[in-house]
């Protein structure tokens, strides 16, 4: 069995300082479907088939998704796995953001909503700008909504006071470049939903490549048998990786495919 590829989309494989996907990291994926290398998307992100980014779309269509942090697996297509918050735990997390007016963001079929448009337009990324969340009374509609994640777009103080409250849940920091965290449950985690996946293809994590950049990449690239972090990564994620790859600027993704490829050299023999 070829190696099955984990990578992570943002700040991996589509760059925040570009808001593009680099021209090489596109050949490099195209490159490892065509050496029949399953290549999974593992993202914090709830991304399927039917909701890729409009810039991957153009480009390049994954083999899976582990998405939402390993709450929801899709593999060829087909959904194998979702995971949700707990009703009442969701409840108690939005009404403590609303009280403290933390900025929380969360896309629920297509639409995205805030709990703080003013500290949304101030913390978030210039590639995110452009989604337009709800706001205002709109946000309480996410009250009725299953969710497998929230993103809380705030300061290192407002994480860690959200993660002292709510010890069922993780807060993945996603670094100084991209801030904010991942809010997921705690029994939650790409590792759990790349296993869904490499039990899909009769094989385990030994031969599984993962590559990343943040807090919510730690536990696949250091279970995965080649973990590989990006040249921007954190250096928490730095030093933890079997191999730190270049910036994703400076065809990081592409030098660290190629680099996993020479490590399983003997699978293309």
């Amino acid at each position: 069995m070829k190696p099955v590829f984990f990578i992570d989309y943002d700040n991996t494989i589509f760059s925040h300082q570009t808001a593009s996907i680099p021209e090489s990291a596109v050949a490099a994926l195209k490159m490892l479907q065509e050496k029949g290398c399953p290549v999974a998307i593992a993202s914090g992100r709830s991304l399927r088939t039917s909701q890729l980014p409009e810039e991957l779309r153009e480009h390049f269509t994954p083999d899976c998704f582990v998405s939402s942090n390993g709450a929801i697996v899709e593999i060829e297509g087909k959904l194998v796995w979702e995971k949700y918050f707990d009703p009442e735990l969701q409840k108690r997390i939005l009404d403590y953001v609303l009280e403290k007016q933390y900025c929380l963001t969360c896309g629920y079929n297509n639409i995205w909503y805030t709990s703080n448009i003013d500290r949304f337009m101030k913390n978030i990324s210039p590639a995110r700008k452009a989604m337009a969340p709800r706001h205002g009374k709109d946000f309480l509609e996410l009250y009725e909504k299953r969710v497998p994640s929230f993103f809380l777009a705030d300061s290192r103080e407002a994480i860690d006071d959200l993660q002292a409250h709510f010890p069922e849940v993780k807060l993945l920091y996603m670094g100084d470049n991209l801030g904010g965290a991942d809010i997921i449950p705690r029994e939650n985690g790409k590792v759990i939903g790349a296993k869904r996946v490499l039990d899909h293809y009769h094989t385990d994590l030994s031969n599984a490549v993962a590559i990343g950049d943040s807090m919510n990449d730690i536990e696949l690239i250091r279970a995965a048998g080649f973990g590989i972090a990006m040249g921007n990564a954190m250096t928490t994620v730095q030093a933890i990786a079997d191999y730190v790859t270049a910036d994703i600027d400076q065809d990081g993704l592409a030098q660290a495919i190629n680099r996993a490829l020479t490590h399983f050299a003997d699978q293309f023999a």
